[in-house]
């Protein structure tokens, strides 16, 4: 009995998800529009960028946790899994917010830039 109670708390958080061996923790930042874009079919991508002074890119993921407002812009902080073996049409990535770190209306983001 003992040796089966050690056996499943062990095993318990690989499957709850609370180990994720190939995950990394990032600063996401996301633009104020949502834009039109081509995955496998034609969707809306957020606008999003790795460092504040990067490119923007589509995004087409969803971001779990993670409620878009158009008109602002966020810094966030994410935990990107890979996924081993994922379906043929959907990501090889998992993303999680962690944490909202800003989120600011479009028109004062641009007197903050200027």
């Amino acid at each position: 009995m003992k040796k089966t109670l050690l056996l499943v708390l062990w095993l318990l958080p690989l499957g709850c998800g609370l180990i994720e061996p190939d995950s990394e923790v990032l600063t996401l930042f996301v633009g104020p529009e949502q834009v039109e874009c081509m995955v496998f079919i034609p969707t809306t991508c957020l606008q999003v960028r790795f460092s504040p002074d990067g490119n923007w890119e589509n995004f087409s993921d969803l971001i779990e946790g993670f409620d878009f407002e158009r008109g602002f812009f966020y810094e966030l902080r994410v935990r990107r899994v890979s996924i081993a073996d994922p379906p043929a049409d959907a990501s090889s990535l998992r993303w999680i917010l962690l944490e909202l770190i800003s989120k600011i209306a479009a028109e004062a983001y641009a007197l903050k830039s200027a």
